[in-house]
């Protein structure tokens, strides 16, 4: 069983995922690392692109849709790898948007959820 703190769970918020990919480990050499595989086979698959958006002093906002040329882009240093996470975390919370809905009204599915899973 994963713990909580650090697995992504479906029904996550916005603010959670933001935390626990602040504290994911992204070696920027290892195109296989876990942040770049959910970019790869989740996000970019489900949502065409990522928008990666740094604090303004740090760069532009940038579009990637290419997982080779992202990878490229954050080991070279052209894209900090927290910038990445964050907009990992942003594009995870959009793609499950609708599954967090769908428990936030349907409480007693949660609870039942809740019981299996402890």
């Amino acid at each position: 069983k994963s713990d909580p703190s650090n697995a992504i769970i479906l029904h996550d918020s916005q603010n959670a995922l933001r935390k626990k990919l602040r504290k994911a480990f992204l070696d920027v050499q290892d195109s296989d690392s876990p942040v770049f595989e959910i970019i790869n086979h989740i996000i970019l698959p489900k949502l065409g692109s990522m928008r990666v958006t740094p604090k303004p002093e740090f760069g532009e906002p940038s579009e990637w849709n290419d997982i080779d040329e992202l990878t490229k882009a954050v080991s070279n240093g052209d894209l900090h790898p927290f910038d990445l996470k964050m907009a990992t975390a942003d594009s995870l919370s959009e793609i499950l948007e609708p599954l967090r809905e769908h428990f936030d009204s349907n409480n007693q599915l949660m609870n039942q959820i809740m019981e299996i899973t402890g």
